[in-house]
């Protein structure tokens, strides 16, 4: 009986202890936002007290790849609810509170502004981990300060402007690509076909040798003598898909993180190994390596002469080749699918790439700053970007009790108040397409609204503030060149296998067509 009793009293002890924590805690967050003139943010209805439902609706939505509209949905129905325009919403997830925006204001705030409030957060961090350590994309505070000043110097304006290794990857690409008689290719997806340059032209610039992952898919011989390759490439895919699922699963992140990822993770970890144990033994002193009677810049090898910590070296390898790879295919993905659904729009802007860089087999003034300048082309990718952004969104959490300057209150001008612990989710896709910040045709791709246009925080296609993307101009200038190269080969699309509607987005860390890019290309005439 005493036992029993004790075991009541101390149940009894911890309710209370409970129940007075948290009245506390509330009592001093009503005061704090009472300190700073913080107002409650509207809210999203939610049927149960843990927020199953919705959650439940989320993932349903996701599994369908229509999470983004899903969300966009949500904005508009806080927004009917409110009887006005609502750009920022709390919502509850698993009993815990995550605050949607979209407002350009707050996410300057949470970005730049107040950086030092934010963080990637515990689960961010630890769904990435396994696979990128503590690289730059999976570290807060002063092991991200150290990944920044490690990584920034390698993407400097003279290495992203060298093309050189391009144009060989971008020969595999149209071996993928064979014309027939009739002067048309066949039927083909090419969104695999992009994934795979991307794939070999990043591998080059960072480890100094090529996967040489397209040459795989074209023989028997080529994928057996590559076979190590492959397996890399699928295993890296798998654990970036699994990543993805993992932050939609919040607190319960672990569950997707299995043994079979664990596996995937140890044998990228074991392929990067080889080159940089490889840069290691020749003592990293060069930042230049020989390639036939040209030099060229490799990543491994300016990154080995500033750290000597294998496991460091290969943790960021594997981040840049994530981030830089992912975003690249994404990008040209998205173009080429405006493109075949955009005649008028392909054809004016191969008219100007022929005016400005010459034919395919004489190209000429191909430069990383003639590419630059080609305005309808910068405009073009600029749109793209817009309407698909390769992070379409994205979150951070509350180091500290804070505030974002807008949202809150009947009229949403008020702070909004955000205790320590606090997750943000800030959706760039909904930004960039919100009319009240691109006009009431924000969901047109009209590449010409860039005309003299000035942007902020509205247009966020690679993050802002201290975080923004190092490699943001490796990509576009990337991008950039693939495209004159393919239409300077090819001068008319047919789009008629491309499904009718809104695109679709299959999304994993970053978002890609779910339907593919399928379509023939008509080989232009020399002369």
């Amino acid at each position: 009986m005493l036992t029993i009793a004790l075991i009541c009293s101390v149940a009894t002890a911890f309710v209370l202890y409970l129940l007075i924590s948290t009245f506390t805690k509330r009592r001093r967050h009503a005061i704090a936002a009472k300190q700073l003139g913080c107002r409650p943010a509207p809210t999203e209805y939610t049927p149960d007290p843990l927020g199953l439902v919705n959650l439940v609706k989320t993932l349903r939505a996701n599994s369908k790849n229509e999470v983004l509209e899903y969300i966009r949905g949500v904005f508009d129905d806080v927004s009917r609810r409110r009887n006005k325009t609502v750009y920022s919403y709390d919502t509850n997830i698993l009993g815990d509170r995550v605050f949607f925006t979209c407002d350009p204001r707050n996410i300057q705030a949470v970005l730049a502004t107040q950086f030092k409030d934010f963080e990637l957060g515990k689960i961010r961090n630890s769904a990435f981990a396994p696979l990128l350590g503590h690289g730059i994309f999976s570290a807060d505070g002063k092991q991200w300060d150290h990944s920044r000043a490690l990584l920034r110097p390698q993407f400097s304006r003279d290495q992203v402007k060298d093309l050189g290794l391009e144009e060989k990857h971008v020969q595999n690409l149209l071996r993928a690509l064979p014309v027939q008689a009739d002067g048309w290719t066949s039927t083909t997806d090419i969104q695999p076909l992009i994934a795979r340059f991307t794939m070999d032209s990043a591998s080059e610039f960072l480890f100094g040798e090529s996967t040489n992952i397209q040459l795989s898919a074209l023989s028997e011989e080529a994928a057996a003598k590559n076979a190590e390759d492959r397996a890399f490439v699928e295993a890296f895919e798998a654990c970036q898909d699994r990543m993805a699922k993992a932050l939609l699963l919040n607190e319960f992140y672990y569950l997707v993180l299995t043994r079979k990822h664990n596996e995937d993770c140890r044998l990228c970890h074991r392929y990067i190994d080889r080159f940089v144990h490889k840069a290691l033994g020749r003592g990293g002193t060069k930042e230049l390596v020989e390639s036939g009677k040209k030099e060229k810049y490799v990543f491994l090898e300016s990154l080995v002469s500033e750290t000597r910590d294998p496991i460091e070296i290969r943790n960021q390898l594997l981040s840049i080749l994530l981030a830089g790879r992912d975003t690249t295919a994404s990008l040209l993905s998205f173009l080429f699918l405006m493109l075949v659904q955009h005649p008028e729009i392909f054809n004016r802007l191969r008219s100007i790439i022929v005016e400005d860089f010459g034919t395919f087999d004489s190209p000429k003034d191909l430069t990383f700053a003639n590419l630059k300048a080609c305005s309808y082309l910068q405009w073009c990718i600029n749109e793209t970007l817009r309407l698909f952004p390769s992070v379409p969104l994205n979150g951070r959490r509350c180091t500290r009790d804070t505030s974002l300057p807008f949202g809150g209150g009947e009229d949403g001008l008020s702070p909004v108040f955000l205790p320590a612990g606090t997750e943000i989710a800030y959706l760039v896709y909904v930004m960039q397409r919100h009319p009240d910040f691109w006009g009431p045709d924000a969901d047109a791709f009209r590449p010409e609204r860039w005309r003299n246009h000035k942007y902020g925080f509205e247009y966020l296609p690679f993050n802002g503030g201290p975080r923004i993307c190092l490699g943001q101009q490796f990509a576009l200038t990337k991008a950039a060149y693939v495209t004159v190269r393919l239409l300077q080969r090819f001068d008319r699309l047919d789009g008629s296998s491309v499904p009718k509607g809104p695109v679709q987005w299959a999304l994993t860390l970053t978002g890609k067509p779910k339907d593919g890019v399928r379509l023939r290309l008509h080989a232009a005439a020399e002369g």
